[in-house]
């Protein structure tokens, strides 16, 4: 996929979250209780992070073992079906975590290699992201303590929701005209 695509579909995605925000904090706010303990994200975020680390493995130089290669998707629909039977704490925040940081990965890749003018702006929030998928990973519990002050204090609500969409709508312009 090109940059100007992924800056415009990246960019479509927050300005939709941020004008949800907006006109209805009720919904964002209601999904900001239910996702941390839901199943369903968790197996599909697992599941999409399965798929994003096979790509990658599957892509990488692995010397003496590439041998394996054959066998990575194989072993992806091993790893998915052993998180979800074992893992007693998948939950959706920290597959969520996982998933951002290996979604950056192809998107960095992309940018840095375009020689796009600007290319950095998208770089820069893919790795703001990387950053808070580690968290996320790390400590699943942070993610309903990132939004508590916002779900508390309406007016810093609106200012992020609105923020959001100002990011989303910098990157649709970047990916309709720059790049």
């Amino acid at each position: 996929m090109s940059l100007q695509w992924i800056a415009i579909i990246i960019g479509l995605l927050a300005t939709g979250g941020g004008l949800v925000g907006v006109f209805r904090p009720d919904l964002v706010k209601r999904f900001a209780e239910v996702f941390p303990r839901s199943v369903f994200p968790a197996w599909i975020f697992t599941a999409l992070c399965c798929l994003l680390g096979a790509r990658e493995a599957g892509a990488m130089n692995m010397g003496a073992v590439d041998v394996i290669k054959p066998y990575i998707p194989f072993m992806a629909v091993a790893v998915f079906f052993a998180s979800v039977y074992y893992m007693k704490e998948l939950l959706a925040p920290r597959a969520l975590g996982g998933f951002l940081c290996l979604i950056s990965v192809p998107i960095v890749r992309t940018a840095s290699q375009s020689g796009e003018p600007f290319f950095q702006v998208l770089v820069t929030v893919m790795y703001l992201l990387v950053i808070y998928g580690i968290v996320l990973l790390m400590s699943p519990w942070y993610f309903r303590k990132c939004y508590e002050p916002f779900l508390k204090n309406a007016q810093l609500f609106k200012l992020a929701a609105v923020g959001k969409a100002a990011v989303g709508i910098v990157l649709v312009l970047l990916g309709a005209l720059v790049y």
